[in-house]
């Protein structure tokens, strides 16, 4: 699809601050949605809305052509994601040109029911682009026209209007062809992150907003970066922290106290664990032992609902330090987002469940039988043989001793995965051996910092 002359309904900076997703969430499906959402806008414009239809109850100008646009392309990232790239097999958007086989592949019984409902209406087979057809009109398309003409026009339309279907078909057949036309790529992988993509479309967006301004003052704006640059760089970790919070348009989303609460964590890591004073001093190895080990120890006995959001003020924080002090941690910290998203959370509360669950009595009456052998270290977890008889293969990492078999006898060992880190007391009664103490669990990519 030629980008040329294409008119912009909403601009990527728009789309990112509506979406109920932080910059570095957005994935291949989010891309897809933002660009049909103009492309389907354009497509309304110069082919639909045409002079005939001014006078129609039924026309819209452009602002509302945005709007109905962005609302269709949110109902059908939600029905792709609940249905097709969920439990549906079928894999109709991927394969439009495809024939459904019911006989060859496993279907949930409700899909069955509507595939054989369908069929009956049908004389061969039944195709994907059909099936898929119906549903982007009876679950997407039309209700969302409907909603919007009602609530955003005040116009009461029945589903069986002649003008709203007509409107509803045109719709429905300018998504079909961008699917088969641009979605093969983007929807073969849906869920990957496409970070870059929005980057470089923000990045040309705001080419195209000062690039009056940078032609007439290039070369003395040239040396005001470079001065501004290194002073920016070189300012108090303090000072800078200050500067974010006070940046609407890096706090416009949530409260300021919440976010102030939330970028606390990092400055105290920063400052009495790392021993940093300047923000330059900031780099890859700080961000992934502030994620990784630094908040695993923080977070003990306490609630880990707090941990998304220090995610997400961290990822705004990242995204600031970049535009506005020239530090760029963005792909280390999708690498590591990606990596600790789940398991952070996941390894404190099996730190916490094994806490709560801990016999100190116990726990002290074998640490005093000295005829007990003890090792206190830092544990990989290399395989989980067996969590009903709670067996851990461990390699005592300072070592490089593998192969130990170790009890767990802890209803923590249900959240534990390959890789994850303990440091624990062990004790070996008789020839088996058991855990008798842990003092945290870490996720894997804390292994460099132990």
């Amino acid at each position: 699809m030629s980008e040329h002359s294409q008119r912009t309904f909403i601009s990527s900076r728009e789309f990112i601050e509506s979406w109920d997703k932080e910059l570095y969430e957005l994935n291949n499906l989010d891309f897809f949605i933002f660009l049909m959402i103009n492309h389907l806008g354009n497509q309304l414009e110069r082919r639909f809305f045409v002079q005939s239809r001014r006078q129609s109850e039924i026309y819209l100008d452009f602002e509302n052509i945005g709007t109905v646009c962005f609302n269709v392309g949110d109902a059908f990232e939600y029905f792709l994601e609940e249905n097709c790239f969920g439990s549906c097999p079928i894999n109709c958007p991927r394969d439009l040109d495809g024939q459904i086989d019911s006989c060859s592949i496993k279907l949930e019984d409700r899909i069955k029911r509507k595939l054989e409902l369908l069929q009956s209406f049908l004389v061969g087979h039944l195709d994907k682009e059909q099936c898929f057809r119906i549903d982007l009109m009876n679950h997407v398309i039309l209700d969302t026209l409907l909603q919007f003409y009602s609530e955003e026009l005040n116009i009461e339309f029945e589903e069986n209007d002649l003008t709203l279907l007509e409107l509803a078909e045109f719709m429905e057949n300018v998504v079909i062809d961008f699917i088969r036309y641009e979605g093969e790529t983007l929807l073969n992988k849906p869920f990957d992150n496409a970070l870059e993509y929005f980057e470089e479309l923000l990045q040309n967006e705001s080419d195209v907003n000062y690039d009056t301004d940078w032609q007439e003052e290039a070369e003395t704006w040239e040396e005001s970066y470079r001065e501004t640059s290194w002073e920016e760089k070189n300012k108090p970790i303090e000072e800078v922290i200050t500067q974010f919070l006070s940046d609407d348009h890096y706090t416009s989303k949530i409260f300021t106290d919440s976010l102030a609460h939330d970028i606390e964590y990092l400055r105290r890591y920063l400052k009495d664990t790392a021993k940093i004073e300047k923000i330059s001093e900031f780099n890859e190895n700080h961000l992934a032992e502030f994620l990784s080990v630094w908040l695993a120890k923080e977070f003990v006995m306490s609630d880990t609902e707090p941990v998304s959001h220090i995610f997400r003020t961290t990822a705004r924080f990242i995204t600031f330090l970049y535009h506005q002090h020239q530090i760029n941690l963005k792909k280390e910290f999708l690498r590591l987002y990606d990596r600790l998203k789940l398991d952070l959370v996941r390894t404190i509360q099996a730190t916490n469940t094994f806490i709560s669950e801990y016999n100190m009595l116990d726990a002290v009456l074998l640490s005093e039988q000295r005829d007990y052998e003890h090792r206190l270290g830092f544990y990989e977890v290399i395989a989980i043989h067996d969590k009903f008889t709670r067996i851990l293969e461990l390699r005592n990492i300072y070592e490089n001793e593998t192969n130990l078999l170790v009890k767990l006898n802890s209803s923590a060992i249900f959240k534990l995965h390959k890789g994850d880190i303990l440091h624990a007391n062990i004790v070996k009664k008789s020839v088996d051996w058991e855990v008798l103490e842990i003092q945290y669990i870490y996720p894997a990519p804390a292994l460099q910092f132990i």
